[in-house]
């Protein structure tokens, strides 16, 4: 899944830049997205074929190394799976990275299909104090975990989580945001650790993308915390923020 949202990504992430720094038009909003949900399962089903094919080994050899080699289960990724993570992730790229070139639209179109956001009032939780809306939004038919904000008036998108694998999720977003199209370049920012008020300790991680000398960047920021305590345990958001000039 992370190899897909990182194409798509890139591929969303072209109509959003500067005049003459995008990748050849038309290639921006391909159907990828349909890939999300499509390319986990046939690797799935691929490996799983790939593993029943293969022979069982002979009594024979039952007593050397082999055998135990074998019967061990297939290595996993060094963070385990975790559905809450890839649903942050799929949902970050398909809300926030996607819509990103037309945000205002986006949020508009929302309010006028009158999808259902919450009061002003709980809203305020996920705008961190700007005006703004902010919508639930389902995952695999379930909804409570995930929440959609959308400031208004800014290049701004907040992708919340009520509940995450902090670890799963932080490694997913810094595989998709680590390689930019070219001529931008990738910039891994510093990480950074704070202690709440309420003594939570979070973990922050970001990266841009810009051409050389631009005067504006995109920049990807993710904020986690594994202490169940927490109101919210993950926040992404992709924003288009002022440029450093060499």
């Amino acid at each position: 899944m992370r190899g897909v949202a990182a194409s798509l990504l890139v591929a969303t992430l072209a109509c959003s830049l500067p005049a003459g720094a995008a990748t050849p038009e038309g290639q921006a909003h391909k159907p990828v997205h349909k890939e999300v949900h499509k390319a986990p399962h046939k690797q799935a089903a691929t490996q799983s074929s790939r593993l029943a094919k293969k022979p069982e080994p002979k009594k024979a050899v039952a007593k050397k190394p082999v055998q135990k080699v074998a019967q061990k289960p297939v290595p996993g990724p060094a963070v385990p799976a975790d559905e809450s993570a890839d649903g942050f992730l799929n949902l970050y790229v398909e809300l926030c990275v996607r819509h990103f070139s037309d945000l205002d639209d986006f949020r508009a179109r929302l309010l006028r299909d009158k999808v259902p956001r919450l009061p002003a009032e709980d809203a305020k939780l996920f705008l961190s104090g700007m005006e703004g809306d902010a919508w639930p939004v389902p995952y695999k038919g379930k909804m409570g975990n995930y929440v959609l904000a959308l400031p208004a008036g800014k290049n701004l998108c907040l992708l919340h989580a009520h509940r995450a694998n902090a670890a799963a999720v932080e490694k997913g977003f810094l595989d998709i945001v680590a390689d930019a199209p070219e001529p931008m370049v990738a910039q891994r920012g510093p990480s950074r650790e704070a202690l709440s008020p309420d003594k939570i300790r979070t973990r922050t991680v970001s990266s841009t993308w810009a051409p050389p000398g631009a005067r504006r960047k995109m920049e990807f920021m993710l904020t986690t915390t594994a202490s169940s305590k927490a109101e919210l345990q993950a926040m992404g958001s992709v924003a288009m923020v002022a440029g450093t000039t060499p």
